[in-house]
């Protein structure tokens, strides 16, 4: 059923099939403005699946403050299946500030940067390991010292097992970059992945944006983050994590959260014929966080990202 209190904007992109749709749901009493980001990557359900759900079950006469909605910010994407934009090759977690006169994806990062991000006073970004990549239920964070602070309370608040600190200052065209650089508190979200989230993980997305919301004073409920959770730090950039080497049949010898020693092989790579083609060591002592699903891999596809304890 639809929420009565719900507004809808769609913003023509350069894509006319694939317009940009923006919800807002207005609370009865005053407070802050929450904006959430769903699917910036096509093949990554997680978010679209719990923003559609809050939609549906948040009542506005029991809410304070704005929801700012995008549930699908890369609609192109999410209809291909695909990680990037179909049309132009081009990662949209990647094209921020975005450009109004550039590629369809740098359009699309305008609009969701001024309509979305910058209306907002704190901003979370749902994301998972999509179709090829696995990794732990987890919040992760900057730590720039105008917004960190708060980012770090929201990410505890959301009530993930582990909280990721990233190091000041993030890589350029996020949309935590694009909060960060407008002084917005700003956290994002991951799970496993996979192109049938279990039913489980999205309850845990949406119980976790009502933590914050809590948090924030948005919902007359006391917040409930659960037990402390493990707290990781490192840069997260997984455009600078390890890649495979060569094309070929992926064999992962480690597990997520396992510890990590500098040269320890955490992947064969075979032919089809079972010819080790490359073994694939851990690059400095860690903790694995990212690990590859998918079988096959092709040359410079991601294999892991780590980081290490933050004591």
């Amino acid at each position: 059923m639809t929420n009565p209190g719900l507004r809808e904007t769609r913003l023509t992109t350069a894509l006319p099939d694939h317009p940009l749709r923006i919800f807002t749901l207005k609370g009865a009493r005053a407070g802050p403005v929450l904006a959430l980001i769903g699917a910036v990557h096509g093949d990554e359900l997680e978010g679209p699946l719990t923003l559609s759900a809050l939609m549906q079950s948040l009542d506005p006469a029991e809410m304070a403050g704005t929801l700012i909605l995008c549930p699908a910010a890369n609609p192109e994407a999410l209809a291909a299946s695909t990680r990037c934009s179909p049309s132009d090759g081009r990662n949209l977690a990647r094209c921020f500030p975005g450009d109004p006169g550039g590629s369809p994806t740098e359009v699309l990062a305008a609009l969701i940067a001024r309509h979305v991000i910058r209306p907002a006073d704190v901003l979370i970004d749902l994301h998972s390991g999509g179709g090829p990549v696995h990794c732990p239920l987890f919040a992760g964070y900057g730590d720039a010292a105008a917004t960190g602070g708060a980012a770090r309370a929201m990410a505890r608040a959301f009530g993930a097992p582990v909280v990721w600190r990233h190091p000041a200052p993030l890589p350029p065209g996020r949309t935590l970059s694009e909060a960060q650089d407008a002084g917005i508190p700003a956290i994002y979200i991951e799970a496993g992945g996979g192109i049938v989230p279990p039913p489980e993980i999205v309850s845990r997305y949406e119980a976790g944006v009502r933590g914050i919301m809590a948090h924030l004073g948005m919902l007359d409920q006391r917040p409930d983050p659960g037990p402390a959770p493990r707290q990781v730090a490192g840069s997260g950039d997984l455009d600078h994590a390890i890649m495979a080497p060569v094309s070929g049949l992926c064999h992962c010898r480690v597990d997520l959260l396992a510890p990590l020693s500098k040269g320890d092989i955490c992947f064969d790579i075979t032919d089809l014929d079972g010819r080790v083609l490359a073994s694939v060591p851990a690059e400095a002592d860690g903790i694995a966080m990212f690990l590859r699903r998918s079988r096959w891999v092709s040359q410079g596809d991601l294999l892991m990202a780590s980081a290490h304890p933050d004591d």
